[in-house]
């Protein structure tokens, strides 16, 4: 039976859909649509039965690769063993970004979803010590599990800010580890299509788009899949602009810093130098 055989597993706001965008340029891959399809793991939200799943890839057409890109499968090790129960063949990809710039963008992405109040400040965000901005930028303790499970060969993490930095190198890198024919890389600075707005786009997002969502979920579904919606949030976005960067206090920066010292050394391991010194001030 035909099966999908590439996860992009996260990270949450650390550039899937950049990656998303890279994979689905080769000719030989296919990426879903639908980007995120939460059929492993414990989501409401994903496909309901295998069939279901399976329906969103042309497996009759002749392509390497079938693959999708769900966000959250990194946060649980069970994900990485039904993952591995469904295809032990499968290659998986994670793209990692500086913690601290993965947690400011999320906690922007947060107040676009109501999440967190667009009056909250960071530190107010961060007084509960298992917030989920701070455990979603521990990569050392979600990505291992991916790692032990698919090996070397098949799991594979890149980095965001080195891919931006050298998209040829990264493009080689996906290219050799997916053993590939070479295309040339493509646009590297294409927008992405996950972007967090301004907060005067947040606004619009929270009475119009939200609502949605928590009303008629069938609808909301039928938007993320359409292309006209996924056109006119951008336009937006182009016309109220981006999330504006966030300073961070002192004393914070050097919360955060002793807070993800682990992480920064796993990133070091895994031969990312970049992030031997983490940055104080957001760009998204």
């Amino acid at each position: 039976m035909p099966q999908v055989n590439l996860f992009v597993i996260g990270i949450n706001k650390a550039g899937t859909s950049w990656l998303y965008y890279l994979l689905r340029q080769h000719p030989d891959v296919f990426m879903s649509e639908v980007k995120e399809l939460y059929f492993f793991g414990d989501h409401e939200d994903g496909p309901e039965t295998l069939e279901a799943y399976h329906s969103h890839f042309p497996f009759e057409a002749n392509y390497r690769y079938f693959g999708e890109a769900t966000v959250m499968y990194y946060r649980d090790a069970q994900t990485a063993e039904q993952i591995y129960s469904y295809n032990p063949e499968a290659k998986i990809l994670a793209i990692v970004r500086d913690p601290i710039q993965r947690l400011l963008s999320q906690y922007r992405y947060h107040k676009q979803l109501g999440l967190i109040d667009e009056t909250t400040s960071l530190q107010e965000a961060l007084n509960d010590p298992d917030s989920m901005l701070l455990r979603d930028s521990h990569y050392e303790e979600t990505l291992p599990a991916f790692a032990k499970r698919f090996g070397d060969d098949q799991f594979t993490v890149v980095s965001l800010e080195e891919g931006k930095n050298a998209p040829d190198e990264l493009w080689e890198t996906l290219l050799s580890v997916l053993d590939l024919p070479p295309v040339p890389c493509p646009n590297p600075n294409a927008n992405p299509e996950n972007p967090t707005g301004s907060a005067g786009y947040r606004r619009v997002y929270r009475y119009t788009v939200r609502p949605i969502k928590n009303t008629v979920p069938g609808l909301y579904k039928w938007m993320l899949q359409s292309r006209l919606v996924r056109w006119t949030k951008l336009g937006l976005i182009r016309l109220l602009g981006t999330a504006e960067a966030d300073e961070i206090p002192e004393a914070l920066q050097t919360r955060l810093r002793t807070e993800f010292a682990p992480t920064y050394a796993y990133l070091q391991n895994l031969g990312f130098e970049s992030y031997a010194s983490p940055s104080s001030e957001a760009n998204q």
